[in-house]
């Protein structure tokens, strides 16, 4: 009886230890936290002097910070912590003058001169998207299922074009539409 109390004892005495420790255990997954408003080498580029606080909002966001007893100071802090890493925290405290414009720039970020920012060339892409959808009834599925059905009788060809390689200005119009 008195070794049964002995043993139970120091398994309790094993498990709260082991729950106090700070080891990480293997194969637990854990999350990125991101915390504050995340400032750009973009949005801190696009700032200027003599900005008004509605311009510098519009660009930066809503600062994290609003001191009630120095209302021209806005700071702005990010911390991110990938899961189970060190945390990186920035910040970034902007400054006004008594007439609300924008006087300085203080904070942990780098800041660069737009002459010494590497120019980056914009890839743009056109995407066609069909400004109707073709609603078929019932009888017209069953068609286009055995393979009685024309796909391409919906399809007006624009002569001159190639309607396996569409163009940006053909569009598709129902035959029913036509008069």
């Amino acid at each position: 009886m008195k070794s049964s109390v002995v043993y139970s004892l120091s398994l309790a005495v094993i498990l709260s230890l082991s729950a106090c420790s700070t080891d990480k255990i293997p194969g637990v997954y854990r999350i990125d936290i991101q915390q504050g408003n995340d400032v750009t080498q973009e949005m801190i580029n696009q700032l200027e002097p003599g900005m008004t606080k509605n311009q510098v909002a519009y660009v930066m966001g809503t600062p994290l910070l609003i001191d009630t007893f120095h209302p021209n100071r806005w700071d702005y802090v990010y911390s991110y912590q990938p899961g189970g890493e060190d945390r990186e925290q920035r910040r970034i405290t902007l400054y006004f003058d008594e007439s609300e414009k924008l006087a300085r720039i203080d904070g942990d970020t780098r800041t660069v001169a737009r002459a010494d920012l590497p120019q980056v060339e914009r890839q743009d892409k056109n995407v066609i998207v069909p400004l109707t959808e073709k609603n078929t009834g019932l009888y017209s599925k069953l068609k286009s299922l055995v393979g009685l059905g024309d796909d391409d009788e919906d399809i007006e060809v624009i002569e001159g074009t190639d309607p396996a390689k569409p163009d940006v200005d053909q569009q598709q119009i129902p035959d029913r539409d036509i008069q």
